[in-house]
């Protein structure tokens, strides 16, 4: 079935609007594009791309809609998705719990209206200059516009609030609003007075700079209370109970009148959905999904919203939670990041990963594209992070309650102990020539709390005493960036022992005095860049096919090759043999499936066949399926901190410079601080971390995130290529805040 009012869907980029009336889609004109009434349904498309489109179909429930509207938005959302060929990702978004994706497309913020457009509600907007209106702004990012009962109770201290009596305008501005929310929220005065007003009305802003007389004014017009009855409200920070706050759910759907649900076990892979069947994945940060077979029954599909109803009701969980329905070969990356691997390897995709230095590895050929894609798995963490080549200087320093100078060990001979923890000061100069500082903290596996802990305080230490360009990069052991591995040429390794038993030779057991043997994995891409060997567990099921091993035992040394292992690696492990052991033992090599006896004796015995047995598949897949993401955080003054996710298609200008933000980048957090973060913020740096990972339910923790402290104006290369477009002085060109209330209140003459 179609529908004449989508004849044109989906033609061209940009957003597509359509109320619900009469059981009908009709369009909505573009200037009501943002405002919505809240006794009726609407869909919203955005078609994405240049000529291979991609669509995002939202339908969005009004907080007193009907439910024949609700019901008639979601089945006309599926007719419209036949109408795109069934390629659209399907989003259900109610009021007031709006995903921050569908916030993004309606700037600077979307606005509820009272009513709707049909008998029993007022769809005529009230007249601004007729009657007393009073409008509540929340969120800070992602802003929202209500109508709430013109009266002193209404107030809190955390919101914005505009009070419209006649023709005057007046603006609440909440104390230690940020930049760009004042910003916004003048935005949208401005809005009302040029729309609603004809441009006549006066704009009168109250903040705290504004002086008694002038906030008096304001509940003058209000009619009731001062400042002292503001009062903090904490019902934005809206949760629901779920079985466990961080944790993930996959089950497989079994249709029939009750909802019957088969759990299935982690970790989540592609390969356990099937076309034939319907599955629920359920996650803490992006809300419930529900996946849709190609091979499905077409009523089944259609009526995947009663599935989705029936799951929520089940589990208790309310109405407005996020919802969205994603077909086979259809899934969006926020799907896909919740599976151990996903099959994304093609051409297209590849290229889109590649960096400017990996660049000459594509080709349109498709063997020739594997062997890229291998290459980017291969390679180590953050693999864009490159503030140079590797040719500056560096001092390294163990960190324990006695620290200890080791750069002249390391400069000779660049092994570091699991049980240790390192800072690595790094100097170069920048793209200006001027001093440039990169501080790594490297932390041990098996280290202590109190050391992890006392070389962030030293990388903090050094940040606060430089005058140049410093960037903090914490680093657990297994990710190190591929800079971080060229300051060693390529030459680290990784030993276990610490400086309690003089470093002295041992295995994972503690038994090397006793049987003598160690493993080391070898891995890398580059000669003389990200080339690192690491000693493991003398176990034969840590090997993977993508990896050179060395096993060492009393009389023989093997060197093993996996299958797909590259000849750096293979170089590598040879010069490592020479360097470590010398020429006293046999050296053998193997190829996979060429093992002796004796090999497998001395690992414990021969492996069970593994389902995924190349590593550098899985890590490819992670980095292409895990979306890039940019989240505002907010502090209290009571110390409690908040997170606010942004439209996907974030910009620079959404950074305050009064403000922190987390870009998340899959493999790498950004810690990003404004230059007027106020000091409180600064200090809950680690809460703000270890709360934003905490509940992702994407398995990270914060010993194992690589995270890297960047500053205004000091924002390496790599970070600013993750913007569409930056200017190094944007925050020195912009307008001030004074200047904004400057403009605004000289408009009011006009």
């Amino acid at each position: 079935m179609e529908h004449p009012a989508f004849a044109d869907a989906g033609s061209g980029p940009g957003i597509e609007v359509w109320t619900i009336e009469n059981f009908e889609p009709v369009p909505l004109e573009k200037k009501m594009y943002g405002k919505f009434y809240n006794g009726d349904s609407y869909i919203v498309l955005k078609t994405s791309g240049e000529h291979n489109f991609s669509y995002d179909a939202h339908f969005w429930i009004g907080s007193n809609t009907t439910q024949d509207k609700k019901g008639s938005a979601a089945i006309w959302t599926v007719t419209l998705d036949d109408m795109l060929g069934g390629k659209a990702v399907h989003h259900r978004e109610v009021q007031g719990h709006e995903s921050n994706q569908f916030l993004g497309y309606f700037q600077p913020a979307i606005r509820y209206l009272e009513g709707g457009n049909e008998s029993g509600f007022n769809a005529v907007e009230t007249n601004a200059g007729a009657e007393k209106r009073l409008l509540r702004l929340s969120g800070c990012d992602n802003m929202r516009i209500e109508e709430v009962p013109p009266d002193s109770t209404s107030l809190t201290k955390n919101h914005c609030f505009i009070l419209e009596v006649d023709h005057d305008i007046f603006v609440l501005m909440p104390e230690g609003a940020k930049a760009t929310q004042r910003r916004k929220i003048i935005s949208v005065a401005n809005t009302l007075r040029d729309d609603y007003h004809n441009g006549r009305a006066t704009i009168e802003i109250i903040d705290e700079f504004s002086s008694d007389d002038d906030v008096a004014v304001f509940f003058e017009a209000l009619g009731s209370g001062s400042k002292d009855d503001l009062v903090e409200d904490d019902s934005t920070q809206q949760t629901y109970a779920r079985e466990d706050i961080s944790a993930v759910y996959l089950y497989r759907v079994l249709i029939g009148d009750e909802l019957d649900l088969i759990s299935l076990s982690k970790p989540y892979k592609q390969s356990q959905l099937s076309s034939a069947e319907v599955y629920i994945l359920d996650t803490p940060c992006t809300g419930v999904y529900v996946w849709l077979g190609n091979e499905l029954d077409a009523d089944i599909k259609k009526d995947y919203n009663d599935i989705v109803q029936k799951y929520l009701d089940l589990k208790g969980y309310p109405s407005w939670v996020n919802v969205t329905r994603v077909t086979e070969g259809n899934e969006s990356c926020n799907f896909k990041q919740y599976f151990h691997n996903w099959d994304t390897l093609n051409a297209t995709s590849i290229h889109g990963l590649l960096s400017e230095t990996d660049a000459g590895y594509f080709s349109s050929d498709a063997d020739e594209s594997g062997a890229a894609a291998k290459l980017i798995g291969k390679s180590a963490t953050a693999r864009g992070f490159m503030p140079d080549q590797g040719e500056g200087t560096f001092t390294v320093t163990r960190v324990s309650s006695d620290e200890e100078d080791v750069t002249e060990r390391i400069a000779e001979r660049p092994v570091l102990y699991q049980n240790d923890v390192y800072t690595i000061k790094y100097q170069y100069s920048d793209s200006n020539g001027e001093d440039a500082f990169v501080v790594y903290v490297w932390m041990g596996t098996d280290a202590e709390p109190t050391d992890k802990q006392a070389g962030l305080d030293l990388a903090s230490q050094i940040e606060q005493e430089s005058e140049a360009g410093v960037t903090v990069v914490k680093v657990p052991q297994g990710k190190e960036p591929k800079h971080f591995l060229s300051i060693f040429k390529g030459n680290l390794a990784i030993f276990y022992g610490s400086k309690d038993n003089n470093y002295k030779e041992e295995n994972s057991k503690k038994s090397f005095d006793d049987d003598g043997i160690r493993l080391f994995r070898v891995e890398g891409t580059e000669l003389g860049v990200d080339m690192r060997t690491t000693q493991v567990p003398e176990s034969a099921d840590v090997l993977e096919d993508d990896d050179v091993y060395i096993l060492e035992t009393p009389e023989t040394i093997y060197v093993w090759h996996g299958k797909e292992s590259l000849p750096e690696e293979q170089e590598t492990a040879m010069a490592f043999v020479k360097e470590v052991f010398g020429e006293d033992k046999e050296i053998v090599t193997l190829e996979q499936g060429e093992e002796t006896d004796e090999f497998w004796e001395s690992l414990g015995g021969v492996p069970e066949e593994k389902e995924d047995a190349a590593g550098w598949r899985l890590v490819v897949n992670r980095r292409m399926t895990t979306p890039h993401t940019l989240t505002a955080v907010t502090v209290s003054v009571t110390g409690k901190i908040g997170f606010e996710d942004l439209p996907p298609d974030f910009t620079q200008q959404d950074l305050s410079d009064d403000g922190v933000y987390i870009l998340d980048a899959g493999e790498e957090l950004y810690f990003w601080r404004g230059k007027n973060t106020p000091e409180r913020v600064k200090m809950a740096k680690n809460e703000i971390i270890q709360e934003y990972i905490a509940d992702d339910g994407l398995g990270r923790t914060v010993d194992t995130a690589i995270v890297m402290s960047v500053k205004q104006g000091k924002e390496p290369v790599v970070f600013k290529k993750l913007f569409p477009s930056w200017e190094d002085d944007m925050w020195e060109n912009q307008t001030s805040y004074e200047d904004i209330k400057n403009k605004t209140k000289a408009a009011n003459s006009n």
